[in-house]
């Protein structure tokens, strides 16, 4: 059996949309509560991402030899560590919302 994450369920969600298929009331519910608990992982994830990316900096910053924090901050804003935290950033962003759109959906039509 395989693996139920975020990733999965937010690929599925996606295929529907681009397929036109409608997504019942129930699916809506259901999804938002295992991505409800999925959010956890992303938001470990997202903690780490953004450690390392701290650390990128800590460690630009010593390297040089006239101190300069914007300088720094370009350069990590520039690394591929950094947009892939954005991105996971906007990933939770995006799992919120579909999270309080099923919420919002739920109490109208119960």
């Amino acid at each position: 059996m395989e693996k139920i994450t975020s990733d999965t369920i937010l690929n599925t969600l996606k295929i529907m949309v681009e397929s036109k298929t409608p997504i019942s009331r129930d699916l809506w519910l259901e999804v938002a509560f295992k991505l409800n608990i999925l959010r956890l992982d992303e938001t470990g994830l997202y903690n780490k991402m953004t450690q390392k990316v701290a650390q990128k900096k800590l460690d630009i910053f010593k390297a040089q030899e006239k101190r300069n924090v914007a300088a720094v901050g370009l350069e990590v804003e520039a690394s591929d560590e950094y947009r892939y935290m954005k991105d996971q950033e906007e990933k939770i962003y995006s799992i919120d919302e579909f999270i309080r759109i099923a919420k919002k959906n739920s109490d109208l039509n119960w």
